[in-house]
């Protein structure tokens, strides 16, 4: 598994203008730092008077496959990816985030409760909660992102769909609940990690009495918004959180692939429901992170996950947060 470090490798402009047609240099992950493994099972970054807490719910590994980038011949795609230092693989974590409010702990999602269609290894949030000092039982509100499994399968158990936090508000955004109980949604095919998801939506989160869904972009918790970033999913939202001047964007999966982080905003992604408007979304909140000095962290980004975007000619430079 890799992970990213503060150091980075940049090629030179001749090559990455060949590899990506940039005009300008593109900084990428050092390899030999990014082989070491995180031993932790969460971080925690301060912000203001809020604990932020990256918790590791997974880890895998995939094969590069062929059309996974949609608009990058899948040679090209290999070939940038070498050049960064990475394998022939697709390194990903699974993430869940969690804010420390005095007394209560706020969950950003629940990542995927050891479904096994996410493979071996995951399922891991009340380990790392632990790790972290962050109890179960305090958890008394719980935001959603957005609703593929990877997201919402650890609120509920695998076998009977009971509820793992069933004294928990959970809120939802609205447009994304309506999307995938709308009729019809269940023939609509979104690939093998969500065959059969908008049936479990419907018999689960749809039905529970728990759940308050949302529109736009109001204050959830307080220091904590919503800010509305579609494309991956037709309803998924980011969460600001902003505490004593500092600000923390947890961006759910605007981009999912971790290499993709510093690479190039455009590629367009398979896993993606609206590609090209994942594209825009992504731009858009890349160029927030730089001009605002955010903080920000993804779901799927190797660890650690948070730092700061920096804009490199038509890319980003990510320095994570140690």
């Amino acid at each position: 598994m890799f992970d990213v470090s503060r150091r980075s490798l940049t090629l030179g402009a001749a090559t990455a203008c060949v590899a990506l047609g940039l005009e300008k240099r593109v900084t990428f992950v050092d390899p030999a730092k990014a082989q070491q493994s995180d031993p932790q099972p969460y971080r925690k970054y301060k912000i203001g008077d809020v604990e932020v807490f990256s918790l590791i719910d997974g880890m895998r590994d995939a094969p590069l496959r062929d059309n996974m980038i949609r608009n990058v011949d899948f040679e090209r795609v290999k070939a940038v990816l070498r050049h960064a230092g990475f394998p022939d693989n697709r390194p990903s974590r699974f993430i869940v985030m969690a804010v420390k409010l005095r007394d209560q702990v706020v969950l950003i999602d629940a990542g995927t409760g050891g479904h096994p269609i996410y493979g071996e290894g995951n399922g891991r949030l009340f380990a790392s909660m632990a790790a972290a000092g962050l109890d179960p039982r305090a958890v008394k509100t719980i935001l959603v992102s957005h609703l593929h499994g990877d997201h919402i399968y650890g609120l509920m158990h695998n076998e009977t769909n009971a509820q793992l936090f069933p004294d928990a508000e959970i809120m939802v955004p609205a447009t994304e609940l309506n999307w995938w109980t709308r009729p019809g949604v269940e023939s609509i095919d979104l690939g093998p990690t969500r065959k059969g998801l908008a049936r479990r939506i419907q018999a689960t989160i749809a039905t529970w009495k728990n759940v308050r869904p949302f529109e736009g972009e109001p204050e959830l918790v307080p220091g904590v918004h919503a800010v509305q970033v579609p494309g991956h999913s037709p309803g998924m939202v980011a969460h600001l959180v902003a505490s004593g001047g500092d600000q923390f964007l947890i961006s759910a999966d605007v981009v999912n692939f971790s290499p993709h982080i510093s690479i190039n905003p455009e590629w367009q992604l398979a896993v993606d429901q609206d590609p090209q408007m994942a594209v825009e979304t992504r731009k858009r909140i890349f160029d927030r992170a730089v001009a605002d000095r955010l903080i920000i962290s993804g779901t799927h980004w190797l660890m650690p996950n948070a730092g700061k975007l920096a804009k490199d000619g038509n890319s980003y430079v990510f320095t994570a947060e140690v």
